[in-house]
């Protein structure tokens, strides 16, 4: 677990577990698409996302704007996206 001076720590209450949050994660979901998401467990987001983008790949050419725009869209959310995520989990927040 990297952390960054920015990056919002979460602890699972259970098993001591942290996890940190951080505007990189922004930057490896816009690299890794869906499968960031599916990877992190957001399994709807990693959806929309993907249906989304065959989508716009479907109205090709003008559906570019539409892949970019879900994309650079989930990528500026995902920082916020994860920590709502942590707190439905009923992890705490201790730091950031």
């Amino acid at each position: 677990m990297a952390t960054a001076a920015s990056a919002m720590i979460f602890e699972n209450p259970a098993n001591g577990q942290r996890e940190a949050v951080s505007n990189r994660d922004g930057v490896r979901a816009f690299f890794g698409g869906p499968f960031y998401f599916a990877m992190k467990g957001e399994w709807m987001h990693a959806a929309i996302h993907a249906v989304l983008t065959v989508i716009g790949l479907l109205l090709w050419p003008s559906g570019i704007l539409m892949v970019l725009g879900a994309w650079f869209g989930y990528a500026c959310a995902t920082p916020t996206i994860l920590e709502s995520r942590f707190q439905r989990l009923g992890w705490r927040k201790v730091a950031g």
